[in-house]
């Protein structure tokens, strides 16, 4: 499980952050407000929701604990 990712954000893509951590680029879907607040260029930490299905892995970034909070539990 991932839970925290910290790096650079290297580039953002309509609702997709991309955070290189260590030369590794991960596509973390976040928030409009979260978007709004990452720069490029800038370091970034962020708390990691997995989504794990049959078809699909995603990753969801959260700027805080308690955003994610609230959309895990919309989730369930």
């Amino acid at each position: 499980m991932i839970a925290i990712l910290s790096g650079v954000v290297s580039e953002k893509l309509d609702d997709v952050v991309v955070l290189d951590v260590n030369g590794v680029g991960y596509g973390l879907n976040v928030t409009a407000e979260d978007f709004s607040a990452m720069i490029t260029g800038e370091q970034a930490k962020v708390y990691i929701y997995e989504h794990i299905r049959e078809q699909s892995h995603e990753l969801f970034g959260f700027v805080t604990k308690e955003t994610m909070s609230l959309r895990s539990e919309e989730r369930r």
